[in-house]
């Protein structure tokens, strides 16, 4: 199996990637981002791509607000300047029934190890305005065969507070609890707080497909 590394710097991570509300206590925190947060050097293509879905996570979205969130990352190229991947997001809402799609650019710059940066169409990306979500570069953790941990942060300007966002996936709708085990430790490891997590339950999905749009009716004709 060909392997390919990714570059290293900052991040978009766990898609991934996906913010609406602010909550007072999820994501945004007093003082400024951390500098000693590790990440890795590089990414294994096998390992990234494909499709992971949300467990856990700490962003501005408002925790009760979606009970499916998906990821499908889908390499494109590689070149001397970057790596570059597809990512579609995939969310249905708690008390809505109409998916919601999104698709962008993912890109690994070639100096910056495993971090990324992405772009959705059209370009206005979910969440609060105080989030330079096009700028924002998204550090990989994590990048394990069974899940993938990603994180971001950025200092807000205009008061002394930052925002420390975290996605965890795995590549099951219902992990072993192994798996959850390894990634609460992994995420310990690095002084995350999973007690601020919140957790995607993945409840009615609708096996995560865009239902069809419903046919027009038929015009009768009568002679």
């Amino acid at each position: 199996m060909l392997k390919h590394l990714i570059a290293n710097s900052p991040l978009l991570v766990l898609i991934f990637l996906t913010s609406s509300y602010l909550v007072a206590g999820q994501g945004r925190k007093p003082g400024s981002c951390r500098t000693d947060i590790q990440h890795l050097q590089s990414v294994n293509r096998e390992d990234f791509e494909g499709i992971w879905y949300m467990h856990h996570g700490m962003t501005l979205d408002d925790p009760r607000d979606f009970r499916c969130r998906r990821m499908n990352f889908t390499y494109l190229y590689i070149n001397a300047d970057e790596t570059g991947y597809r990512a579609e997001a995939f969310r249905i809402r708690n008390r809505g029934e109409t998916p919601i799609v999104s698709v962008g650019s993912l890109k690994f710059p070639s100096n910056c190890g495993a971090q990324f940066r992405i772009t959705y169409w059209p370009r206005a990306n979910p969440g609060t305005g105080e989030i330079d979500w096009i700028n924002l570069r998204y550090k990989v953790l994590t990048s394990h065969s069974v899940f993938l941990i990603i994180y971001a942060c950025q200092n807000f300007e205009s008061s002394s507070e930052h925002a420390e966002l975290v996605w965890v996936y795995s590549r099951s709708c219902t992990p072993w609890r192994w798996i959850e085990q390894m990634y609460m430790d992994d995420l310990r490891e690095k002084g995350i707080d999973v007690d601020q997590l919140y957790r995607i339950y993945h409840r009615e999905c609708r096996n995560y497909e865009v239902p069809p749009r419903p046919a027009a009716p038929l015009l009768v004709i009568h002679i």
